[in-house]
């Protein structure tokens, strides 16, 4: 006889969990909430500065591009002006040289003064003016310009004063203006002798150190609006370190408690602290020589007058007052 056996279900019971399942279910501990913190933190550390690494290399490549560009065209139109150099800025009683320099720009006319800063005679000779003479920063500041200047010439000629970079006008084409100290002493010798060379270059082929000089660099300068007057990057013309003196030569920059020269940062005087150059890459300046190449170069190199004049026999070279 077969005794059939009887299964009951056995009745629920509440389930006591174990301390494992505590941890399973209880989600992330304060340390364990402190080393994804932590480990975040690290990630952070490493990406941020290689992020703005990347970014500031790629900045720094694109100007050095701009400025090969400005060489190139700069160096074509001393070609097709017989070997002359670009003046910086031509003389305000000097006729305008009409066709070649644009007379109007996007529409909108030119004032006099802007066509006679070397930013307008290059202008007709660049493939891209824009990309050339208004890089990274420049490039918003000169859409600004242009789209809320109540007149349409005053944000034309604010786009002229502000070019990413500065042209060495001093010494290379020369600055034909009284304020500049060697077109003063220039036209002066000249006064007295008829055949006497300019204390500038005034012809490619002339000058003896192309490598050396300062043609472009990356500037700064001040800019001002019906609330205050500041820096921002981007200036047409750079000022040497140095300039004439009594009996020699004096800085024209601002020196340090050290004896050597100021360097350029934010809330300083644009001109006396680094004569409009700014070391904008991490403390270096891009700057483009007469030869054709381009360099990432020291703040602390710039205060050589050999980089600025092709006459000057040492650092502290000035023109001699008659």
């Amino acid at each position: 006889m077969r005794i059939a056996r009887h299964f009951e279900t056995p009745s629920p019971r509440t389930h006591r969990p174990t301390p494992g399942d505590r941890r399973q279910t209880a989600g992330f501990t304060l340390i364990e909430l402190l080393v994804v913190i932590v480990i975040l933190g690290i990630l952070a550390a490493i990406i941020i500065p290689a992020a703005t690494a990347v970014s500031g290399a790629s900045r720094t490549t694109h100007e050095r591009a701009a400025a090969r560009g400005l060489l190139v065209a700069w160096r074509q139109w001393s070609l097709d002006h017989d070997g002359r150099l670009l003046p910086g800025q031509l003389e305000l009683s000097a006729p305008l040289p009409g066709s070649e320099a644009p007379m109007q720009w996007n529409g909108t006319a030119i004032p006099e003064i802007a066509r006679r800063r070397w930013i307008w005679q290059l202008h007709s000779y660049l493939d891209d003016p824009d990309a050339c003479l208004w890089v990274n920063d420049q490039e918003t500041f000169h859409e600004n310009a242009i789209a809320n200047a109540a007149d349409p010439a005053d944000g034309v000629y604010l786009a002229t004063l502000h070019p990413s970079f500065g042209l060495n006008t001093d010494f290379l084409g020369g600055r034909q203006s009284n304020a500049c100290d060697t077109w003063t002493l220039s036209e002066y010798i000249r006064s007295q002798d008829e055949g006497a060379r300019p204390l500038y270059s005034d012809s490619l082929a002339r000058i003896r150190r192309p490598a050396d000089l300062i043609a472009f660099a990356s500037s700064r300068g001040p800019f001002t609006d019906a609330n205050a007057t500041r820096t921002i990057e981007g200036f047409w013309r750079l000022n040497p370190p140095w300039k004439p003196a009594a009996g020699g030569s004096a800085p024209r920059w601002a020196t340090n408690g050290n004896g050597g020269f100021a360097v350029p940062a934010d809330g300083t005087d644009p001109e006396l602290v680094g004569g409009f150059l700014s070391p904008r890459h991490g403390g270096r300046i891009v700057v483009a020589a007469p030869d054709g190449h381009v360099s990432l170069q020291p703040f602390e190199a710039m205060g050589n007058m050999r980089r600025w004049a092709d006459a000057a026999t040492g650092p502290h070279w000035a023109p001699s007052l008659p």
